[in-house]
């Protein structure tokens, strides 16, 4: 039988997992749409990136964080619905320091060839630029929903900090495209 795509009775609202029924508007279930927008999302920067050809491979660090964002995902579904373990998967995968140093170590490299940050930045420049800059702006309002999910279920520091980092690294890529394209950055001018 072929994958079936929805019930066709509508859902109510809800979502059904492992066993139960979950309002949408859960913070839980808002948190890993969250995750997902922002994944996806970093699927389109992807698109973009593949064309560049410079010396930080902004494809491949994409793609990176868009497998730690899959773990980050394994690993509050596990924590907020109780999943069993799975068959070969003895326990729910979980986000590891050493993603964030990878990160860590993509942000130090970028910043040996960005321009020193004066002031702010207006979000412009080439589409990718754009793209990242958008994908921070999503990296953000998920570290926010992970901030309200922890207030009542405790996340791991690691899955936080990764959070955090995340919207530095996707700004620095921002900055590093433009930068790369030869495109200036543009300030606000409060006028």
């Amino acid at each position: 039988m072929k994958t079936k795509f929805y019930t066709g009775d509508g859902d109510k609202g809800e979502s059904k997992v492992n066993n139960q029924a979950v309002s949408k508007s859960n913070n839980l279930v808002e948190f890993l749409g969250g995750l997902d927008e922002l994944n996806s999302w970093l699927g389109f920067c992807r698109v973009g990136a593949e064309k560049l050809n410079t010396e930080i491979n902004a494809s491949k660090t994409l793609k990176n964080i868009q497998n730690s964002l899959f773990i980050i995902q394994a690993e509050v579904a596990a924590l907020g619905f109780g999943l069993p373990a799975q068959a070969g998967h003895p326990k729910s995968p979980k986000i590891k320091e050493s993603k964030i140093k990878e990160l860590e170590e993509v942000i130090a490299e970028i910043d040996k060839v960005v321009p020193k940050i004066e002031k702010f930045i207006v979000v412009g420049g080439t589409e990718l630029a754009c793209r990242l800059d958008v994908a921070r702006a999503l990296a953000r309002r998920v570290e926010r929903l992970a901030k309200k999910y922890s207030e009542e279920n405790e996340l791991s520091e690691p899955l936080l900090k990764f959070l955090n980092r995340l919207s530095s690294g996707l700004f620095a890529l921002a900055r590093y495209v433009n930068h790369e394209s030869g495109i200036a950055e543009e300030h606000p001018t409060y006028l």
